[in-house]
């Protein structure tokens, strides 16, 4: 086996097709446990001196800026470890929401910012629109306690990480998702793994501007709730993910058949490809789940900044057909090997394809 460091790796595709021509030579995670995880606490961070508003059970939330101007922030809680087995591997995490009142017209790009402490949610109910909160009640969570009104947070704000996990586009009306993102996956890893650490997110704009903020149905709600979908994959099993570039209207297919259990072989199985053509099977131990544009219509989902491995060069055959084995070794369970193939493809401009990507698990 080769190995490759990333930099190198974005080089060494197109000069692989060129040096092997002259000497020889799917879009979303699928074949796995889907499920939605409901929120278990939310509340508003009112922007106060004295920290007394909160809206614990009221029917929505609040995220942006006000025009007195007045900063508000969301909290919300998902329980993973009541919805995810343990011992899962997290391959994605989305969180959806409802805005249903906005100061602003245009998107708004709201972060979810991991919260470093546990905060509450008392029994308060803001009147009207909710936008300016209520009298805060016993255990709530305000813009100066964690806890009404005994915990405080360590900064008026809230206690959370600087840099956003992800980011959501709102919308001024209407659904709206989180953009897949390694910092989600990694948060809800993290909560899966050690949920007495699991203190949720912090929704915030960037708060530079007044009158950008936006209304968002809460888990107390009649309408859409905030949910967050978790795709995962345990031991023993693999899934697919991604697009393979487009070959003859088609999108090169790759997949891993078999159950990665130690002692055993999978085999990595590519349809679609190139005809007779030399294909390159590439191996990691992480995934980037947006993937790096390599190629147009395809990505590159093996991991910038880290061990990439060549496994193996193998010929697909007159119907851009393969198949190869992959010992599964001994005593790695809960490793993770992320999959790619590239192939020589002399009709395109690059001179060769990628594969979607494969994820298998071990046992």
């Amino acid at each position: 086996m080769s190995f490759h460091t990333p930099l190198a790796m974005s080089r060494l595709l197109p000069r692989t097709a060129a040096l092997l021509a002259a000497f020889l030579l799917g879009s979303s995670i699928t074949a796995q446990t889907t499920t939605s995880v409901p929120c278990v606490l939310d509340n508003t961070l009112y922007e106060s001196p004295t920290g007394s508003l909160s809206n614990g059970v009221g029917p929505s939330l609040f995220v942006g800026v006000t025009g007195q101007p007045g900063k508000r922030r969301a909290l919300l809680k998902f329980d993973i470890a009541s919805a995810v087995p343990a011992g899962a591997r997290i391959l994605s995490a989305q969180l959806t929401m409802n805005c249903v009142q906005s100061a602003f017209a245009g998107n708004v790009d709201v972060g979810m910012h991991r919260v470093l402490q546990s905060w509450g949610e008392g029994n308060s109910i803001a009147v009207g629109g909710g936008g300016s909160g209520a009298s805060a009640q016993s255990g709530d969570a305000t813009w100066l306690h964690s806890f009404y009104t005994g915990s405080l947070w360590t900064t008026p704000g809230g206690d959370f990480a600087p840099v956003a996990s992800g980011i959501i586009v709102t919308p001024p009306y209407g659904l709206c998702s989180s953009n897949a993102s390694l910092g989600l996956i990694a948060d809800v890893q993290s909560w899966l793994d050690n949920p007495a650490q699991n203190y949720g997110w912090l929704l915030k704009t960037n708060e530079a501007l007044a009158y950008v903020a936006r209304k968002i149905e809460s888990r107390q709600s009649g309408g859409t709730k905030p949910s967050l979908t978790v795709s995962y994959i345990l031991p023993g099993q693999t899934a697919t993910f991604g697009q393979g570039c487009p070959v003859n209207g088609q999108p090169f297919a790759f997949s891993i058949s078999g159950n990665p259990v130690g002692g055993s072989s999978v085999q990595m199985v590519q349809n679609n490809g190139p005809q007779n053509q030399l294909c390159a099977n590439l191996i990691g131990l992480n995934y980037d789940p947006t993937g790096f544009p390599l190629l147009p219509q395809c990505s590159f989902y093996l991991p910038f900044g880290g061990v990439i491995v060549t496994h193996s060069l193998i010929v697909l055959n007159g119907s851009g057909a393969a198949s190869t084995s992959l010992s599964i070794p001994n005593g790695f369970t809960g490793v993770s090997m992320v999959m790619q193939s590239a192939a020589l493809n002399p009709s395109t401009p690059a001179g060769y394809v990628l594969s979607n990507a494969a994820i298998a698990l071990l046992q």
